[in-house]
């Protein structure tokens, strides 16, 4: 008897780690689990959903493609069903004039940089000339947000072209008085966020003025969290828990200055742990501790700082499978959110249930 519910217990255990977040394994092993569960996610028509709908999304495939570079992989090889890829899904897009806007040419780019792709050649279109159109000499803005402009001049370092000192800046002219940037380019104290922050601590990395950014990073270290993480603002009406996104930007903007996360420890643990703590079973990244759920911007934003790569030069994994008009076709199918999806923590306690009652009906019919 004692055998039987000895095997019972470990069934259970098993069960039971399954519902909880995954044991911390190693960063390579991490991004290795992530893009397994977002290979799940792809859709029909080669792209990425952004989680909101589950019409594939630009932006969550350009962030698609550049993740999965950063773990090693050629998005081109990346089909469902021998369909179209991350690729085919960014030309068809190309092409049909639907990429226009300053950030989300900017992602563009850096995502067919990262495919060894030409930006200045993709689908009849010259990105990085419509980037740099984009340019007001006498501002210095590309326009949009200020998290737009260090993507855009991201994109451009990337892409191998010059950054106008006017960009640059106009990027230090927007510096919040305590230190940080904006969203919307705010300067008063207390405007500022981690992830526009960290964005352009890249940017300024990537033109060479490394020197710009103490200040920056002396907000990061006032508004890092007790377990080693960040929230997106502090203060916040909207609370202030680590959340993966803004951990991952942080962390990447580390490493672009030449730290590491050993260097940003507290509390029990580094930037790191704190954002491979928010890694599901599944493989996946929750946005925050208290929102366990699968959450594929979080994965999207998670993969490339584990591996340990920035945006000052994303990798490069030259695809195999270079688009063009007749790879690109759109598939007769509807997208779909793909993946299979762990069971769920109810579901999980009714197998132990049940298996806690076939065993109690079992023993009582059987010698000890």
């Amino acid at each position: 008897m004692y055998r039987r519910l000895g095997f019972l217990a470990l069934i259970v255990v098993l069960l039971l780690a399954l519902a909880g977040p995954a044991l911390a394994g190693s960063p390579d092993e991490a991004v290795v689990q992530a893009l397994d569960w977002l290979r799940g996610q792809q859709n029909a028509d080669g792209g990425f959903s952004n989680g909101f709908s589950p019409e594939s999304n630009l932006g969550a495939t350009a962030d698609a493609v550049v993740a999965i570079a950063a773990g090693g992989q050629d998005a081109g090889s990346w089909r469902v069903s021998g369909g179209p890829s991350p690729l085919d899904y960014l030309y068809r897009q190309v092409a049909a004039g639907q990429v226009t806007d300053v950030g989300p040419t900017a992602k563009v780019v850096l995502a067919l940089v990262a495919a060894g792709l030409d930006p200045t050649s993709f689908a009849g279109r010259d990105l990085v000339g419509q980037i740099e159109a984009a340019y007001d000499p006498d501002s210095g803005s590309y326009g949009g947000s200020l998290f737009d402009q260090a993507l855009a001049v991201l994109a451009l370092v990337n892409a191998g072209r010059a950054v106008p000192q006017g960009a640059v800046d106009y990027l230090l002219a927007h510096q919040t008085t305590d230190g940080a940037w904006s969203f919307a380019g705010d300067t008063a104290a207390l405007s500022g966020d981690t992830n526009t922050t960290a964005l352009v601590i890249q940017a300024l990395v990537a033109t060479g003025r490394k020197d710009d950014t103490g200040r920056a990073l002396d907000y990061l270290r006032r508004v890092q969290n007790a377990d080693a993480g960040w929230p997106y603002q502090k203060p916040s009406p909207y609370g202030t828990d680590t959340d993966a996104n803004s951990t991952a930007l942080v962390l990447q903007a580390i490493y672009a200055v030449g730290q590491t996360p050993a260097d940003w420890y507290t509390g029990g643990s580094d930037p790191l742990g704190a954002l491979l703590a928010l890694q599901n079973a599944s493989g996946s990244f929750s946005y925050q501790a208290a929102f366990p759920g699968d959450n594929v911007l979080a994965t999207l934003q998670a993969i490339p700082a584990v591996a340990g790569v920035t945006l000052v030069q994303v990798r490069r994994v030259p695809t195999a499978s270079v688009p063009s008009a007749a790879t690109a076709e759109a598939p007769a199918l509807l997208p779909e959110a793909g993946g299979v999806s762990l069971p769920t923590l109810g579901s999980l306690f009714l197998v132990v249930g049940l298996a806690l009652a076939l065993t109690g009906r079992r023993l009582r019919r059987s010698p000890c």
